[in-house]
Formats: C-alpha cells, structure tokens, sequence
C-alpha cells in the first residue's frame, strides 16, 4: 500500500479533530429554543432548560405557559413554589434509582386508583373524594377520637390537628389535639360527608383508611382526617386528623403522620378529573408501594415514617420519583391520560403510603375516561426514575420544616 506524505496525514487528522469528531464541543442544547417566547434557555446536564419569566411556568423543559397555579373554589392549592407546584424534570437522578425501581417492581405496570362511580353506596366507589364546606357558616360539630378497632393501640391525639370553639362562631386550631388543651375537639364535617370506600356501619370498625378529606373554602384551610366511622349514638368516630394552611409552605412537625403515612396532605397531590380534562395538571402525585419494600425513614419532605426494613435499596417514605426524559408519551394517549404522564414526568410523584405498587390515586368522579385508566396502565415500573432531591437542599434558605423552594 502506497504510503500517504506526512503533510497530507497531518492535514487529516487536523481535520478529523474539528466538527463532530472526539474533540468537538457538544452541540448547544437551547439551540432553536424560544421557550414559548416566555423565557430564556440555558443548558443543563446536557439540555436545554427553561427559566420563564415571571406570570409564566415551564410545563417542559423548553416550554413556559401562563401561570395556572392548582385551585378548587376560591383556594390555590399551596404556594407556587410549594415542592409539589414545582417542576422537577432537571433534578438530576437519585444514585439508588435503578435499585428503588427494582425493589417497587420494574415490570408492574401503573393503576390509576380512581372510579367513575360516584355513589358511595355502591361497590365501585374508587378513589379518595373531597369535600367542599364553607366553615363560616358551617355547624362544627364535637368528634370522638379513638376506634373499636382493638389492634389500633396508639394514642392518636399526640399528633392530631382540630379545632376548639362551639359549635358556632371562632375555632381555634389546636394542635396537638390532646384532651387538656382541646376537651371538646371540633371539626368542620359537613352533615353528609364523603368518605373513602364509602361509610361503614359495622361497629366494630375493622381498619381502613376510610378518609374524609375537607377543604374550607372560607378559610383556605384543608383539614384531613383517616379511618373515619359513624358513630351509632350519633357523631363520628376518627381516629387522627391534620390540618394545613394552604397559604403556607409549612409541614408537619418532624415524626407526625397525617392521614397520609408520609405526613402528607393527600388533596394537593390527587388526580383530579376536572384538572386533566383541561391538558394541564400543575402539580405533583402521590402513589403507593408495597410495604415491604418501604424503608423505615423518610426524606423531605415527608415527615413521617412506617415499617420496620432498614436496607438502603429500598426507596424512604416521601422518595420522589418521575417519568423518564426519553419517555415517549403515545400520540393515541387522550387528554386526560396525556395530562397525567406530562405530570409525572414534570413534577413526579412521591411515596406517600403502603399499598399496592405504582397505585397513583385520584377521585371518583364520572368525568374520568376509562381510556384514561387503560392507556396509564401501558406504563411499568422500569419508565420511572427516582429524583435527587439534594440540589435543592443546598440552594440558601432551604428549611428542613418547609416545603418552599428558594431560587437558585
């Protein structure tokens, strides 16, 4: 083979160091990038991430919509930069990712935990419902804690929200709802509430989580409450209940449950049939595993643990997951299950209880398609990624007791 002249070869290799060759730059990620004409781009971890300006939110990566900030009624659901309002697609993942995956179950397929049934009485009555009450003018009426259920043998008063008053006029929040404080805990159940799997007669009040879930439209306040029974004498059995300003970013205090075993509000983070019929959820999910593939710790922002496992590749109580990047959301998907995906993969969804794995609950409303339940279920275990939350935690004024997230 002829020998090629030195200069020539030089020439060459000079040439293959240029343009996409090993030492050529990356390409510039925000590139054609126009973030809706509402932000500017800049590249991180090797794409193109949008910062939008101010009346605007990124809904993607690249795209920044006019701010819809989550609401029922006349209340936004927490603060804009409340954690779960906040898109958490550039977060780098979690070093334990593959095997959290791995242990929730990388071929189980997601379960949307919501009904078209809207009748409590009936048997198809899936999902958690909420209820609206205007508290000012509601008659509050005095709750009994505790359960005939003999296996629930802890005091649930030590971490318990209610409120104080008559049942007209001020009530006061007390918290810890311990009977010193608060002799007559009150709180704001409408005549007919809504109750999770529906009311339950039996008196000896097996266990369930039956939640009833409040949101005071007056006073912006949502009040949650778990394994709620009537009473056969009239009145209500509960045996815990927690409140939130939805004005704020504060959590729960560190190690208190809620109604949610993460400590967790549970309506902030609900699929709702009438948010994704519009194309757009603005916030976060909440989902359940097995709990045996639960750790007995939590991460922020939970604030509550259960479980007694104490491997490191099992994912904590509150660990965040998302949808994929490269996750390919099918053109056949419809509206609603479009909404979703896109909310799972802008702002993920935590572990919020023990339950069955990749169950993401909702409410029961006729307005969900059964199209919406089927194409979600497509999705499996192994499409998900957990989230390192880390970054933020670094950022200047970070709190443990907060769920705000402070600029960059």
């Amino acid at each position: 083979m002829p020998r090629r002249p030195a200069a020539l070869a030089l020439a060459l290799l000079l040439h293959a160091g240029c343009g996409s060759g090993a030492g050529a730059p990356p390409p510039d990620p925000c590139l054609g990038v126009t973030c809706s004409g509402h932000g500017t781009c800049a590249p991180s971890g090797g794409r193109g991430v949008c910062a939008c300006e101010a009346g605007y939110q990124r809904i993607e990566l690249v795209q920044c919509l006019l701010e819809v900030r989550p609401s029922i009624d006349r209340c936004t659901l927490l603060p804009a930069d409340h954690l779960f309002n906040t898109p958490i697609d550039d977060l780098p993942v979690h070093p334990s990712s593959a095997a959290y995956v791995a242990a929730i179950g990388a071929t189980t397929r997601v379960h949307l935990d919501l009904g078209m049934q809207t009748d409590q009485a009936q048997p198809d009555f899936y999902g958690i419902p909420y209820n609206v009450v205007h508290g000012a003018s509601l008659s509050w009426p005095g709750v009994n804690y505790g359960s005939a259920d003999s296996t629930l043998d802890w005091d649930p008063l030590r971490e318990s929200d209610c409120a104080g008053g008559g049942a007209t006029g001020s009530h006061p929040v007390i918290s810890p709802c311990l009977a010193a404080s608060a002799p007559s805990p009150r709180l704001p159940m409408p005549a007919a509430p809504l109750v999770e799997g529906g009311l339950e007669t039996d008196p000896a009040q097996p266990y369930g989580d039956h939640h009833v879930l409040i949101l005071d439209v007056d006073a912006c306040r949502l009040w949650e409450l778990f394994h709620v029974y009537p009473r056969a004498a009239g009145g209500w059995d509960i045996f815990g209940s927690a409140t939130w300003d939805l004005a704020t970013s504060d959590l729960r205090r560190a190690g208190w449950t809620s109604a949610d075993a993460a400590g967790f509000p549970i309506l902030p983070l609900l699929l709702r049939a009438d948010e994704a019929s519009t194309g757009a959820i603005r916030h976060a999910l909440r989902f359940t595993i097995p709990p045996a593939a639960i750790r007995n710790s939590y991460t922020w922002p939970a604030r509550h643990l259960v479980g007694s496992r104490t491997s490191t590749s099992l994912p904590q109580m509150g660990q965040l997951f998302r949808l994929k990047a490269g996750y390919a959301i099918p053109p056949a998907f419809n509206t609603q299950a479009r909404a979703i995906a896109q909310a799972m993969k802008t702002y993920g969804m935590y572990v919020s209880d023990g339950g069955s794995a990749w169950f993401v609950q909702g409410d029961p409303d006729a307005g969900w398609s059964q199209d919406t339940i089927d194409q979600l279920r497509q999705v499996t275990g192994d499409q998900f990624e957990a989230v390192d939350l880390a970054p933020i935690r670094a950022r200047a004024g970070w709190r443990a007791d907060s769920a705000r997230v402070p600029p960059p």
